[in-house]
């Protein structure tokens, strides 16, 4: 059947612009922006997170993809550093208000199979840090973060595995540097935003026409235009799925009710009023 233009190319850009302005360093597609191509930023960051104030890092990535065995669950990790001391760090950004503890201990066991080569001692696993910052971390009841170890139930003594999980509650505004971080991690308007290093990366993602640029490419994938595949007209199951994706995206970013975003892809009226009723 004939496939369906979702929207226009002007309709898309202007969007893409309106969601860039909308971001906050805690929206992940944007936060792994933010770090890329900036080591002294990812280092600053760490620092007040950890409170490890010589961490030096001396090398930094974004969306390091850890491919595990064969047939298992891959990982992609928003920041990935390593520090001056071999010490390892992976930092996310999570929505929600619980944090997923599981998740966590997979992410640092992928990243211990990837370091150690075959036949090498298991003493040679480097001291990690997996690092989530949570929108709102109601667990913490009011603390700025949770720092998880290994410690023996019994004595309360360290087992010494090297892991740290360290949940980062985004809701905390403490009168102190982590404060200070995370009200700036939830601030869209980089004027607003106080610590320095932090401001200037997130004004040129938003306001310099490179960084606009740069932005607008990576957003542009968070958007299911269906211009590759195409909205098929009629009624199979693919297609109302894949409709129904573009709603709720349309919903979610830009703040249309059902009916507007059902108007602006075209769906006939005729067709409205089963959509809704499936919304």
């Amino acid at each position: 059947m004939k496939k369906t233009t979702v929207l226009s190319a002007e309709e898309r850009k202007a969007l893409v612009l309106q969601k860039v302005g909308q971001y906050r360093v805690m929206d992940d597609v944007f936060m792994r922006q933010v770090f890329k191509d900036d080591m002294p930023l990812a280092q600053h960051v760490l620092r007040i997170l950890t409170g490890i104030n010589d961490l030096v890092l001396e090398k930094s990535e974004t969306q390091r993809d850890i491919k595990s065995l064969v047939g298992s669950r891959s990982v992609i990790l928003d920041v990935f550093g390593v520090d001056s001391k071999g010490k390892r760090y992976d930092l996310e950004v999570q929505n929600g208000n619980s944090v997923d503890a599981r998740r966590m201990r997979y992410y640092s066991a992928a990243m211990d199979v990837e370091y150690l080569k075959p036949e090498q001692d298991f003493s040679a696993l480097p001291e990690q840090w997996v690092i989530f910052v949570m929108e709102c971390d109601e667990e913490a009841k009011g603390r700025g973060a949770r720092l998880f170890e290994v410690l023996d139930a019994l004595t309360g003594d360290g087992f010494g595995d090297g892991t740290h999980k360290l949940v980062v509650n985004g809701a905390y505004r403490g009168d102190n540097e982590l404060g200070r971080l995370m009200a700036d991690f939830c601030q869209p308007d980089p004027a607003k935003i106080k610590d320095a290093l932090l401001r200037e990366r997130v004004k040129y993602l938003k306001d310099n026409a490179k960084g606009v640029s740069q932005m607008s490419s990576a957003s542009e994938e968070l958007f299911n235009w269906g211009r590759d595949e195409g909205l098929k007209e009629g009624r199979d199951e693919g297609a109302q799925h894949k409709l129904l994706e573009n709603v709720h995206s349309l919903m979610e970013t830009v703040g249309w009710s059902a009916q507007e975003a059902l108007d602006k892809l075209k769906v006939p009226k005729a067709e409205q009023a089963r959509y809704l009723s499936m919304l």
